[in-house]
């Protein structure tokens, strides 16, 4: 077996709370986090939830210096870590969808040290199964010289105030694997964990989503390929070169070859293997899914074998339920969807 990342306690198998505080507004995309979301994920059998938080609207945090966060949020937030440990839940404070610094990231480099210099401070007597995640999924003009740089100054920050804490940095181009590489972290400081993001093949994954490209609106993909019957993609499709190219293999490569097959997740986590080897550190898968308009056994194989590729590895994770469309857990009812769970979950 190739190198292993080292486990990571406490955060070895999570489920997203998405939706939740890092929509514009709580409950503007259908979720209320609720006593009930922490209930199911510890009853589950999860260790740690992954807490994505948009600090970064107007509402929120000042635009101007010190940047300061509204404590009315700040407190919704404090609610969020104390019913995670008091279900025993780790919990990763993620610093998600600030879609202004992906576009201009200069303009808003200090404004992204001015908030986490306030997290820091306010969670540093928190115990070491609350964690922080520095940026979800950097983008666009954030390139990777840029993105270390300011990894690295936050890093500093929250270092005066919390020495050893758990800190999560993604790589670049929304968290890809194949970007790994470039993520440069300090050598000395080994409770800095690289992460990544796992939805390869995207047109898999993703197929039917209504807020992604045309070009990703053919449904009935199936995992692993070919499917019994050749599938004939939308237009939008055909007329994107490399899209065109995919489904022609999907349509006709056998299993091992197909790119909707265990081939591209093997060649994914092989790219975090290599980051492992490279630096000695840790690398943490932190979402992964697959839309619900997919064919639900092939939901399920896919689930279960990106978990298990990754727990091969010695890697932790953490499913994206973000209440809709990759929804795991129904806290209004209480229910689980049991399929997707015995895919993440052996019992």
């Amino acid at each position: 077996m190739s190198v292993s990342s080292a486990p990571l306690p406490g955060f070895m198998r999570g489920i997203n709370l998405g939706n939740g505080l890092d929509a514009p507004s709580e409950g503007a995309w259908g979720t209320v986090l609720s006593e009930q979301h922490f209930e199911l994920a510890a009853k589950a059998g999860f260790d740690h939830v992954r807490l994505p938080v948009r600090f970064s609207t107007p509402e929120r945090a000042s635009m101007n210096p010190p940047f300061t966060i509204n404590e009315q949020f700040f407190q919704r937030v404090d609610w969020a870590v104390e019913r995670a440990l008091a279900h025993q839940l780790s919990i990763i404070i993620d610093l998600h969808h600030y879609e202004e610094i992906h576009r201009e990231p200069a303009q808003h480099r200090e404004r992204l040290s001015g908030l986490w210099r306030q997290i820091a401070q306010r969670y540093a007597a928190r115990p070491p199964s609350v964690a922080f995640e520095i940026l979800n999924e950097p983008n666009g003009a954030l390139e990777p010289k840029l993105l270390n740089a300011m990894t690295a100054e936050v890093l500093g920050i929250i270092r005066k105030t919390n020495p050893t804490r758990i800190v999560f940095a993604n790589c670049y181009f929304w968290a890809n694997a194949e970007r790994l590489a470039e993520l440069e972290l300090p050598a000395r400081d080994a409770n800095v964990v690289a992460q990544f993001h796992m939805y390869q093949p995207i047109l898999f994954t993703h197929q039917g989503a209504n807020w992604m490209d045309p070009w990703l609106q053919t449904r009935g993909v199936l995992f692993p390929g070919p499917p019994p019957e050749p599938l004939a993609p939308v237009a939008a499709a055909r007329d994107q070169g490399w899209v065109s190219q995919w489904f022609d293999a999907y349509n006709r490569l056998p299993l091992l070859q197909n790119p909707s097959g265990p081939r591209i997740v093997f060649e994914h986590f092989e790219h975090a293997t290599r980051y492992v080897k490279a630096h000695s550190r840790r690398v943490y898968l932190g979402e992964f899914g697959v839309l619900d308009v997919a064919d639900e056994q092939s939901r399920e194989n896919y689930l279960w074998l990106v978990r298990t590729e990754a727990e091969r590895r010695g890697i932790g994770w953490a499913y994206w339920d973000d209440g809709a469309g990759f929804k795991l857990m129904e806290p209004k009812s209480g229910q689980i969807d049991e399929r997707l769970l015995r895919a993440l979950i052996d019992r």
